[in-house]
């Protein structure tokens, strides 16, 4: 396993992909590129999260109909993000990069 990360480096990438937990690897890493990516990735990821939650909270209210909908969208928004989580925690503290599309294309950006 030659693209492992250093120990003292693992728990900044676990960090990275736990919701807003993710600020601290970018306080704290500033001189590891890669410790900043994956928090960067991160944060995004779960942005998205909570912009699909709004979403989905504010056509809930707004169309009573489909507020049965909301519970069921979010659970399966929730699930999604877990597994994705998971994944990119596995893939960083391999020394890869998993690429989420629609969002990691951001993540480079400084």
């Amino acid at each position: 396993m030659e693209n492992e990360r250093p120990v003292s480096s693992r728990p900044m990438l676990v960090l990275s992909y736990l919701a807003f937990l993710g600020v601290v690897p970018l306080l704290f890493a500033k001189r590891d590129s890669e410790i900043r990516w994956h928090a960067r990735n991160g944060l995004l990821l779960f942005g998205a999260v909570v912009g699909i939650a709004i979403a989905a909270t504010l056509v809930g209210t707004l169309l009573p109909a489909l507020g049965c909908l909301y519970a069921t969208l979010m659970f399966f928004v929730l699930a999604l993000y877990a597994f994705i989580a998971i994944l990119a925690i596995v893939k960083a503290l391999d020394g890869q990069r998993l690429l989420v599309p629609g969002i990691s294309r951001y993540a480079g950006r400084s």
